[in-house]
């Protein structure tokens, strides 16, 4: 009887070591299993925050009141199999305020090289080349169904991508801040008299700056006029222009959004520009300010010269003042 127990304790000793080396085995073969390498490369173009450059209902763009909300979209998407959709939009049809953010969240799966299948989301997620298409199907103001399709592309894609030449903003944006009235009592009638009519910019080098104006035409408007020889998406986008991504060879596109009407014209010398309907208000005998907009002002030298002072913040989150001169024609 000792002798059969003794037999049989070494073979469970020795089932029982033949199991945990086969366990250990295959822990090792799991823990040093490799990742496919079109896992890694799909992820690697996926990861990261993607920007919307360009949206369509029923394959025509959507306004330029509707895309100034839109542009501000995100979609983050995470080495640990997770994303996140953000859309802006407005509060209401009657508003300008982007108060509205509609949010979808999920995880995804690389089932092959650039092809990935998102769960938990109520839109159609396709990774197309560098671009993210998402396809969602809305109800309209007529409770008629619409097909909406968004483009996002990297948030570091090269169309983002300002001149490296370019030290200065290319355009004085002329911001519309309401919290910012400069308003004033100051009667300012004789500086008007002598601002009325058209200036034109002096000491320019560029062709195409050197066509820029501005016209006093009342006692509080101006008509403020800029030429660029070029554009990039950023620009676009700033002004609220819905083009299709890759940016096409030649188009034209005319965006007017209140006080500021805003051309892209790929074959026109001065591919971009800006006329802007200003309100100013006279300070004092020396100073007018472009009302709302407290980054730029006009200083008077004399009857036939003025400054135009711009403040802007470069890169590196640096406050920084350009100028420049304008003669009366």
């Amino acid at each position: 009887m000792k002798i059969m127990n003794s037999k049989f304790y070494y073979l469970l000793l020795f089932v029982s070591l033949f199991v945990t080396s086969c366990n250990s085995d295959d822990d090792n073969k799991t823990d040093n299993q490799e990742v496919p390498e079109y896992v890694t490369e799909t992820k690697a173009s996926l990861t990261g925050e993607w920007r919307l450059v360009s949206s369509k209902i029923d394959e025509k763009n959507v306004s330029s009141a509707d895309f100034e909300c839109l542009k501000n979209s995100l979609a983050e998407f995470k080495d640990d199999n997770t994303y996140k959709l953000n859309f802006k939009k407005r509060g209401s049809s009657t508003s300008t305020l982007c108060t509205e953010t509609s949010s979808q969240s999920g995880t995804y799966t690389v089932t092959a090289l650039n092809n990935v299948t998102f769960f938990n989301s109520t839109s159609e997620i396709e990774l197309i080349d560098d671009t993210l298409k998402i396809t969602t199907v809305i109800t309209g103001a007529d409770s008629k169904t619409q097909t909406q399709v968004d483009v996002f592309v990297r948030s570091d894609n090269d169309e983002f991508e300002e001149p490296k030449t370019a030290e200065e903003p290319n355009d004085v944006e002329v911001t519309e801040d309401e919290t910012t009235d400069n308003t004033s009592t100051y009667d300012g009638s004789a500086v008007v008299a002598k601002l009325l009519g058209k200036w034109k910019i002096d000491g320019a080098s560029d062709d195409c700056l050197q066509k820029n104006t501005i016209e006093f035409t009342s006692g509080s408007i101006l008509e403020f006029i800029q030429h660029q020889k070029n554009f990039t998406r950023n620009d676009l986008l700033k002004n609220n222009a819905n083009v299709s991504y890759p940016m096409p060879k030649q188009f034209k596109i005319v965006v007017n959004s209140g006080r500021h009407n805003v051309t892209f014209d790929t074959e026109a010398d001065c591919k971009f520009i800006k006329k802007s309907t200003v309100e100013y208000t006279v300070t004092d005998e020396k100073t007018v300010l472009f009302k709302n907009s407290p980054n730029v002002k006009i200083l008077v030298e004399d009857d036939s010269t003025i400054k135009l002072n711009y403040e802007y913040t470069d890169k590196d989150a640096n406050k920084q003042t350009i100028e420049f001169t304008y003669i009366k024609i």
